[in-house]
């Protein structure tokens, strides 16, 4: 459940079926409903009783209507029916972007995790509000920082947490727990592995209970975006979406990252064909359809990686007569006649 399901049952437990406004970034959003209610989350705008100066608003289910609103978005000048403080006081859990290695970057990674720390805060603002993402030991401008993870820990009481670690003993699957931290960090370098493990080790010291968690797709780890706004909304679609993993990796993964998996799964759906003296390897046209089951790639990129791959793509009844040719064991492959 996201901040906008929680603000519409809010509404309508309060009697009110439309809404209206007079806040512009909120009319022309293609969300209105789920913008005000970031607002109002924000503290940027309460629900205020309907004073009659409005004649459009929006049903609940955010389509527009020539119709006076029951309430209306803004800052009142009538009865409140909804603050902040009650629009949030349901249970949503807390993004950490721990940022404490973040001097060990070149320039150009740190502009990244800035960066991908800005893209991360537009992530939670369309499941949460802001103050749910928080960036800690190093202030980037976006979410609400604190000096450190485990003084922000200590603040709201927080004694257990989430890390997602690709090096985790265990897989992440739905926990529903209060607090998930990612590490603010981007290797392009190739010399941090292992930083994230180094992060739950240093909060362990400091009493937090860490529970190491690595995302995988089908048993690996590659083809999982690797972003910090991509990991921000894997966790995000399965913990208030209820989605499962594989599915939320997909819906989030990029093309180039599904391609780098696409090189790895391939080759095991080939089979070598001799022709003449020749070596060659055979994929069939439909394996594309296995594929995309799961892997966020289209037609043109599987023609792609079998190019840079030198696989030949056959249709079903190409592959079929390849298979039922002669089998050379000594070189492993269906050898082809020439005639």
């Amino acid at each position: 459940m996201r901040l906008k399901d929680v603000f519409v049952s809010e509404l309508a437990r309060r009697g009110v079926s439309r809404v209206g406004t007079r806040l512009k970034k909120v009319m022309s959003s293609p969300d209105p409903i789920a913008r005000m209610a970031l607002y109002v989350a924000n503290g940027k705008a309460d629900v205020c009783k309907s004073d009659g100066g409005l004649q459009h608003s929006f049903t609940l289910d955010g389509q527009f209507v020539d119709l006076p609103p029951d309430a209306y978005v803004g800052k009142c000048r009538s009865d409140i029916l909804l603050t902040r403080y009650e629009l949030t006081k349901h249970t949503f859990p807390y993004v950490v972007v721990d940022c404490r290695f973040f001097d060990e970057h070149s320039e150009k990674e740190r502009w990244k995790i800035e960066l991908q720390v800005k893209q991360t805060l537009g992530i939670v603002r369309e499941y949460m509000w802001d103050e749910k993402l928080v960036v800690t030991y190093r202030n980037v401008g976006f979410g609400k920082y604190y000096p450190s993870t485990e003084e922000f820990l200590r603040e709201k009481g927080i004694e257990r947490v989430v890390l997602l670690d690709p090096n985790g003993d265990e897989l992440y699957r739905r926990t529903g727990a209060e607090c998930f931290i990612i590490g603010g960090i981007v290797d392009k370098s190739g010399t941090k592995k292992g930083y994230t493990s180094r992060i739950g080790r240093a909060l362990e010291r400091k009493g937090v209970e860490v529970d190491y968690r690595r995302i995988e797709l089908r048993g690996d780890t590659v083809g999982v975006p690797d972003r910090i706004n991509h990991i921000a909304e894997i966790l995000l679609r399965v913990e208030l979406d209820g989605e499962d993993v594989e599915s939320a990796i997909k819906a989030v993964q990029p093309p180039l990252v599904a391609k780098w998996r696409l090189r790895k799964e391939l080759h095991e759906k080939t089979v070598r064909v001799c022709v003449g003296e020749r070596v060659v390897r055979v994929v069939e046209k439909g394996a594309f359809d296995e594929f995309r089951e799961w892997l966020n790639i289209t037609m043109r990129d599987f023609y792609d990686v079998c190019r840079e791959q030198k696989f030949f793509v056959v249709s079903e009844k190409v592959m079929g007569r390849i298979k039922a040719s002669e089998w050379d064991e000594r070189r492993r492959c269906f050898r082809l006649n020439h005639n």
